[in-house]
């Protein structure tokens, strides 16, 4: 009988603690049960007002550092699937259901912003990620955790921190696919949105230094 891959949802917060309770709330409700769940938390944060009941919490003693706290989180989530969305967003119960039939080794999740906006991808490939025409996967959709291990967050790319993470997945020959459903209501009112051709020209220079070019 062949093994079913486990599955581990890693958040981090830094701010906005009222979001956890929420957020967590939204794991528990999944039909595909994680196997485990790590939060790394920022240690001036009072754990002890939260239901952590099943939650591994990492402590972190500095300042925001989104890639950096995301790889202590990955670090100490040791499943195959590593998923990940914003503790202020929220799974819808079916999230995760695709992860024990894909052949991939990212599973692009669908989106629908407080705006209204809806975000269904669609399966890409190496090629079109590393041609960097956008940024084709949502925030926290899930990854094998041997793309992690072969190429982690850099915070030094900040504040690309996911986009640089799937490009580094496409260096490394990883396969996509989608759920082509909505699966994450992802909180978008008040975020600050970074300079997209700023990001585009730091990314462009990091695969020019990973290549070796």
């Amino acid at each position: 009988m062949e093994t079913r891959s486990t599955v581990g949802v890693v958040g981090i917060c830094h701010g906005y603690p009222e979001k956890i309770s929420r957020w967590l709330d939204s794991v528990r409700a999944l039909n595909r049960k994680p196997d485990e769940v790590v939060l790394v938390l920022w240690n001036q944060i009072d754990k002890s007002q939260f239901d952590l009941d099943g939650v591994k919490v990492v402590p972190w003693t500095g300042d925001f550092e989104y890639s950096n706290m995301m790889n202590l989180g990955v670090e100490n989530c040791k499943t195959d699937w590593i998923a990940w969305i914003g503790v202020d967003d929220k799974y819808r119960p079916h999230a995760l259901d695709k992860l024990d039939t894909t052949q991939a080794d990212v599973l692009a999740l669908g989106f629908e912003y407080d705006t209204g906006q809806i975000w269904t991808p669609v399966a890409t490939n190496p090629e079109q990620i590393l041609s960097m025409h956008a940024n084709m996967i949502p925030c926290g959709s899930p990854f094998k955790r041997w793309l992690w291990e072969k190429q982690p967050f850099d915070q030094s790319i900040a504040p690309s921190d996911d986009w640089q993470f799937w490009l580094g997945t496409a260096l490394s020959g990883a396969t996509y696919d989608a759920t082509l459903d909505i699966d994450v209501d992802y909180e978008y009112a008040g975020h600050w949105v970074p300079n997209e051709a700023q990001c585009r020209a730091n990314l462009m220079q990091w695969l020019i230094n990973k290549r070796g070019i």
